[in-house]
């Protein structure tokens, strides 16, 4: 609602917020007010260069994720930077340390061919006064700026990123994580300190950075937690279930009167014969009539759509979100019918019900 497409890189949707854009029409009203149109045109040279150097900063981090198997479905470009989003955290604290370094790296790498290109066109200058750069130099200096603002050990930069990966390396993640996060969050009160001088920026940053790093650590409890847990724990057992001759009149009624969004179909000893939903329903009652029987419009138990109960809560949960259903069916280790996991439950308690009491999640 508030970002626009602007492009698509593989599997990386690019994005742009609009307040940006309108940042970057006020700096270019801003020029023109100051120099005419060549003021408004350096302006947006100088943004829309600066903002070409985050997005490559932050596809460092894409690549180096994609490399580790890890997805990242879109970039977003906001006034305070950039925010690649990855569909998981890397498994490993080795994996995080390349991802979270990549992005850093490549701002380096700009400043540096920057540099370079300022020193084949005559002598270094000392920075002095900004407002007497070239364009080239205002984008040599500002990316250094960043590439050292962005390594401050708090969260979400680059450098909290790192702290955490150096110390789960030797603590485990989640102690790794906490540790890191009150780093972050006494980073934060600095820069509020700092902000309350007369510095607005700062303390917007100050706000981002402290939430952030709270952020973190919660996500991180819950994936620690959720890895401990198994599906049993969040598998709704009041489920009623069809038998394979039922007719599908039947099931609309049961449909009509909003009982379940999926039915098991089972054996008569509790084996799971298949899981029928309203879609399966009605393209059943279009094709096959209203006295079909349920085993004819039910759809197979795949493997890739059963839980397994002693399945880790976490890979139970991202194998829910990845089906695309509303609900899978968790079966136990003999292949009888246990309950389902839904994704209104699964929401609701690892996601919700944190939100609203503050308590850690599942704890």
């Amino acid at each position: 609602m508030w970002s626009l497409k602007i492009g698509r890189v593989g599997e990386t949707q690019v994005r742009v917020h609009t307040t940006l854009i309108l940042l970057i029409a006020w700096y270019a009203w801003s020029g023109w007010r100051e120099a005419g149109p060549s003021g408004a045109a350096d302006q947006i040279a100088f943004l829309v260069l600066l903002f070409l150097s985050i997005l490559l900063h932050e596809f460092g981090h894409i690549f180096a994720a994609r490399h580790y198997g890890i997805g990242t479905p879109d970039v977003l470009l906001t006034p305070i930077g950039g925010v690649a989003r990855i569909t998981t955290l890397p498994e490993q604290p080795r994996h995080e340390l390349v991802i979270a370094l990549a992005g850093p790296a490549v701002t380096f790498v700009i400043a540096l061919g920057l540099a370079g290109v300022i020193a084949s066109q005559g002598e270094l200058r000392p920075y002095t006064d900004f407002a007497q750069l070239s364009l080239l130099e205002s984008l040599c200096v500002t990316n250094i700026i960043l590439l050292l603002f962005n390594l401050i050990p708090a969260f979400p930069m680059d450098g909290g990123r790192v702290l955490r990966a150096l110390l789960a390396m030797r603590l485990g993640a989640l102690k790794g994580t906490r540790i890191a996060a009150r780093v972050g969050q006494v980073v934060a009160v600095g820069f509020a300190l700092v902000g309350l001088q007369g510095n607005p920026m700062l303390l917007l940053i100050a706000f981002f950075v402290f939430f952030g790093a709270q952020a973190e650590l919660q996500v991180v409890q819950l994936r620690d937690q959720a890895v401990t847990q198994t599906a049993a724990r969040l598998t709704t057992t009041d489920v009623r279930v069809l038998a394979p001759g039922r007719r599908l009149e039947d099931v609309l009624a049961l449909f009509a009167h909003g009982q379940q969004s999926a039915f098991p179909v089972t054996s008569p000893a509790g084996e799971l014969l298949g899981i029928l939903t309203r879609d399966d329903v009605l393209h059943g009652v279009a094709t096959l009539g209203l006295d079909a029987p349920v085993a004819d419009a039910m759809m197979p138990p795949r493997d890739e759509q059963v839980v397994r109960a002693e399945s880790d809560l976490l890979a139970a949960a991202q194998q829910l979100f990845a089906s695309g259903r509303e609900a899978l069916p968790v079966v136990d280790a003999d292949g009888r019918f246990v309950g389902l996991l839904t994704v209104a439950h699964v929401t609701d308690v690892l996601l919700v019900r944190p939100l609203q009491t503050g308590s850690r999640p599942l704890a």
